[in-house]
């Protein structure tokens, strides 16, 4: 499917879209955005491969590429794609940069952490804080470099 503009709420691929995705537990602002709504078990989630996500939030499903500028995430997996701000509540951050934001909970296995939040306060450099699950910490880049500023 290759709507430009509207609202995206059926199953199917759709590309170079701008407007509002409505799709199971997700809803937000996208643009120029490539992506699929897809169904499995019952449960609706959107595989995102492009363009920018405005606001909004975001119910399930895998971040594969494009630009977070605000809005919620809920559970999912991020692959890859730039961070600038929002609450991450929960999920697996495979790679990417964080710029700014929440961090809640979840896995992180790579990527750069350049500004943000913890749940519970100000994230102190140097300590690993719960929020994140330790059980792969030999997959994370290392707690020591978290907070520091990548160019």
């Amino acid at each position: 499917m290759s709507e430009k503009t509207g609202i995206a709420c059926e199953y199917g691929r759709y590309e170079n879209f701008s407007g509002v995705i409505m799709w199971g537990k997700t809803e937000g602002a996208v643009e120029n955005a490539c992506f699929k709504l897809e169904v499995s078990n019952g449960f609706k989630f959107v595989t995102f491969h492009s363009g920018v996500w405005q606001n909004g939030f975001w119910g399930g499903g895998r971040f594969v590429n494009g630009t977070w500028k605000n809005g919620v995430w809920n559970y999912g997996t991020w692959e890859n794609g730039n961070w600038e701000s929002g609450i991450w509540n929960y999920g697996t951050w495979a790679d990417g940069v964080w710029k700014s934001g929440t961090w809640k909970n979840g896995y992180w296995f790579s990527g750069k952490w350049k500004n943000g939040v913890w749940k519970d306060g100000v994230w102190i450099k140097g300590i690993c804080v719960s929020g994140i699950n330790r059980k792969y910490e030999t997959l994370y880049v290392s707690p020591n470099k978290w907070g520091k500023k990548y160019e």
